[in-house]
């Protein structure tokens, strides 16, 4: 009887512990996992500038990003306020960021629109794109940024 209970309850642990695992990819999708960058702000295709180690995560850029939820958003936000993701705090370096991750634009340049949520983004091959953002939780100065809509221009 007591081999059967451990049984059980090690099948439930395992499928519990899977089930967590599976969603702890999510914090940031853009397209690879990284390693730990060099010290001091780097810039990087698919975790953005950082003063700490990055985000790891396998997925593909989407929308929203990079917090594709709440539970992302308040995970990044706590990596924000604890300097290890500072770029999450300026919409022009999220939209950088997002377009060397979506669309493998290294040599972007951001420009923030008057309407405080716009962003226009653009290429050395003169490609465009406009990118909408939110702050998904805090708004103001110490709130994260995400990429919610984009267009071409």
């Amino acid at each position: 009887m007591i081999d059967h209970q451990w049984r059980g309850r090690a099948a439930a642990a395992a499928l519990l512990a899977g089930l967590l695992l599976s969603g702890c990819g999510s914090a940031t999708p853009p397209a690879a996992p990284v390693a730990t960058p060099a010290p001091g702000p780097t810039a990087d295709a698919t975790t953005g500038p950082t003063t700490g180690p990055p985000i790891e995560t396998s997925k593909p850029a989407q929308l929203p990003w990079p917090a594709a939820g709440a539970a992302d958003a308040a995970a990044l936000q706590a990596a924000a306020d604890s300097g290890t993701q500072p770029w999450l705090l300026d919409p022009a370096e999220v939209a950088m960021s997002y377009a060397a991750a979506a669309h493998g634009w290294t040599d972007a340049e951001a420009s923030p629109e008057a309407d405080g949520t716009s962003v226009d983004v653009r290429n050395s091959d003169g490609r465009r794109l406009v990118l909408t953002l939110a702050q998904p939780g805090r708004t103001g100065t110490g709130g994260i940024w995400v990429v919610t809509a984009e267009q071409p221009r």
